[in-house]
């Protein structure tokens, strides 16, 4: 097997889709919140493209999260935001999302073998679920505005990581390794290190410093959400 690292939204081949377990990663925020959501009761979340698809799919039972640039969506019931999603605990609900990168990241990885959702709150849980699929994997970051995010990139380095205690002879590309060694040398301050990125540095601007916070923690939860009929379900790795 093989680990592949795609760096933006917008690199993402055909040939690292097909045939491919592919994890989409969007520490900042979009993957933090589906993970989230699906960990407090939410039964699926429905990411879509465009605000206008959100408010069609409006129900009774659903809850409208969304952001673009950083900014909530007016009318929408929340943000893209991870610890507003948390203290809904919703039972019954289901969220519909729309982000800036992280929901167009999954409709272009559509076509995956298996299409699973990664970031540092469920990175073991995750790459071991992708693992057990015996494919090759692509872990493509959202990245932010057209450019490879710093957080993203660290997610990908832990699930190497992880993924290599397990299988010591993964082959994996040069961009991984990179990454890899990235987050092995930053692994005792990601909290710090994620104020320092780009995004975090915007969040931060916009009273958001609580989600970097949040988004830091390592395996917080054990489940990996995965996509079926678009629309994402919770899987719980035992």
């Amino acid at each position: 097997m093989r680990i592949e690292v795609v760096p933006t939204v917008e690199e993402i081949r055909f040939d690292q889709i097909s045939n491919h377990v592919v994890v989409v990663i969007d520490v900042l925020r979009a993957s933090s919140t589906i993970v989230t959501a699906l960990g407090n009761g939410f039964l699926s979340v429905i990411p879509v493209e465009t605000i206008g698809q959100a408010n069609s799919l409006r129900t009774a039972d659903s809850v409208l999260a969304g952001e673009r640039y950083c900014r909530k969506i007016p009318d929408f019931d929340c943000n893209n935001s991870p610890t507003e999603i948390a203290q809904k605990k919703n039972n019954g609900n289901h969220l519909i999302l729309t982000t800036t990168n992280g929901t167009r990241a999954i409709q272009k990885a559509e076509r995956a073998s298996a299409l699973l959702i990664g970031c540092f709150l469920n990175a073991t849980a995750c790459i071991k679920h992708a693992l057990a699929f015996h494919l090759d994997i692509t872990l493509y970051c959202a990245g932010t505005r057209s450019e490879f995010s710093l957080e993203d990139g660290l997610a990908a380095g832990l699930m190497i990581v992880e993924a290599q205690k397990l299988h010591t002879n993964l082959q994996v590309c040069d961009l991984g390794e990179a990454l890899k060694a990235s987050f092995l040398q930053l692994a005792e301050k990601l909290g710090e290190q994620l104020l320092q990125t780009t995004t975090g540095k915007r969040l931060v601007q916009h009273h958001f410093t609580s989600d970097i916070h949040y988004c830091a923690q390592v395996d917080h939860y054990n489940l990996v959400p995965f996509v079926k009929e678009k629309r994402i379900l919770p899987h719980l790795v035992s």
